[in-house]
């Protein structure tokens, strides 16, 4: 009867009930972590398989010389390395993708805000605004390609053309075919094809913010700058530094527009790190040399990362 009222009183009878009380934690935490472990594989498994694999063996074929076909592999230890970093066009292509996010940070962070706090201030139409300037994001960037190529186009483009009917015949140039003007051509673009999504993210988090700091800002005289810089900015720290956070990986990521739009010409003039390492590994077939290209680059996106993540910890 004790046994139904509370624990045992005899010293056999405590030894039983903790064995048995052990048993049943034991048996508890081994269910939870199956359970655990059950929905976490499938996801872990696919990283592994498809993430970590391809990273850590780029990693491992960048310390030798191998064609991709060849059955025997040399190991050269960091000799990749010193001759990728002696290489001129990478060393211009890695200058581009410098560009390309200097540019970017300064067409989507700030510009995307604006808009989306004017959209956010519209009365009738919103869903109409929200939907249309999205629409970019939706189009894959094989499809943006072709369609800023066409744009582009020194014969029948849309900008030749308003350019030479209002007689600024000199400014109608070939885009894509013109060393200083292939790469800013080429990045407004990617800022068309993607301001959508950050447009979406800034106006989630413009929901967010409490808007009797605004009715006292308007009770003090405050002007719609000053409540943009001293109110919406501050209060979307966080969402502006995810943004900045995407805005750095996809600035040395982007390959796609390059690739359909010029492949890296004229003359290496729109040339980023990774089209040329994957020029390198498929056309040249130096696939070692290709590999130590792609680790320099996802070392220099963490390293990237990190700091500007350290500055907004100690920012905040």
């Amino acid at each position: 009867m004790d046994s139904l009222h509370g624990p045992p009183q005899t010293v056999e009878a405590v030894i039983k009930y903790n064995q048995i009380n052990k048993r049943i934690r034991l048996t508890s935490n081994i269910r939870k972590w199956i359970t655990i472990i059950s929905f976490l594989s499938p996801a872990v498994l696919l990283y592994g398989v498809f993430m970590l694999y391809p990273m850590f063996e780029a990693v491992r074929l960048s310390f030798f010389d191998w064609n991709g076909s060849a059955p025997i592999m040399n190991f050269v230890g960091l000799n990749n390395y010193i001759d990728i970093l002696n290489d001129k066009v990478f060393i211009l292509s890695l200058k581009h993708n410098i560009v390309w996010l200097v540019l970017d940070l300064v067409l989507l962070v700030i510009p995307v805000l604006l808009l989306a706090v004017m959209i956010s201030k519209v009365k009738r139409g919103r869903l109409f605004f929200r939907t249309g300037f999205y629409l970019p994001a939706v189009l894959s960037l094989p499809v943006v390609s072709v369609l800023w190529g066409k744009i582009y186009d020194p014969m029948i483009g849309p900008i030749n053309v308003i350019l030479k009917s209002i007689g600024l015949n000199g400014l109608a140039i070939n885009w894509l075919g013109h060393p200083w003007a292939v790469l800013p051509a080429i990045i407004i673009a990617g800022a068309w094809a993607f301001y959508g999504i950050y447009m979406i993210i800034y106006l989630s988090g413009l929901q967010s913010i409490d808007y009797s700091m605004y009715e006292a800002a308007d009770m003090d005289g405050a002007g719609p700058i000053r409540k943009f810089w001293y109110i919406t900015v501050p209060s979307l720290k966080n969402t502006i530094n995810i943004v900045t956070t995407m805005v750095i990986v996809y600035g040395f990521k982007s390959f796609a527009l390059i690739w359909i739009m010029t492949q890296g010409g004229p003359f290496y003039k729109s040339e980023l790190v990774a089209t040329y390492v994957y020029k390198a590994g498929f056309a040249m077939f130096k696939v070692s040399f290709a590999a130590a290209g792609s680790v320099i680059l996802a070392v220099i996106v963490v390293v990237l990362t990190i700091l500007f993540n350290a500055m907004r910890e100690r920012s905040n």
